[in-house]
């Protein structure tokens, strides 16, 4: 379950953030799901809402491992996250901001991140259509 960790380290650290050569916009994240797949097939599922708030889940072995909530703002082309629990990257209630990537549903990407360990691993991305 460490890689689980990692996976929501990567995902909020560079994947889902950032990752390929283009820049990206909020609209597609509303009310759909950016899914963030670690090697060993774990799962981060981040859900944005008009709101301004977010959920974050992440899954092993069909089992939810991490939930939190937190908030999102676009800052340029910059999103900035604060999550309510401390988890990968994120302190509880301190804001970091990344690269945005990804513009519409069906766009999947691959970035590098870190696993729980400091390893580095390749992680896939998609914006995929509901919830």
């Amino acid at each position: 379950m460490r890689l689980v960790n990692g996976i929501v380290a990567a995902i909020t650290a560079s994947a889902a953030l950032a990752g390929p050569a283009f820049a990206g916009s909020m609209e597609a994240r509303i009310g759909n799901t950016v899914v963030v797949t670690a090697p060993d097939g774990s799962t981060t599922k981040l859900y944005y809402n008009a709101d301004k708030t977010l959920t974050v889940k992440s899954e092993a072995d069909g089992k939810v491992v991490l939930e939190t909530k937190g908030t999102w703002r676009q800052d340029g082309e910059n999103l900035c996250v604060t999550s309510e629990a401390a988890f990968g990257p994120f302190e509880a209630a301190k804001e970091r901001c990344m690269p945005l990537a990804g513009d519409k549903v069906g766009d999947t990407w691959q970035a590098p991140a870190k696993d729980a360990d400091g390893n580095d691993i390749t992680i896939t991305v998609a914006i995929v259509a509901g919830r």
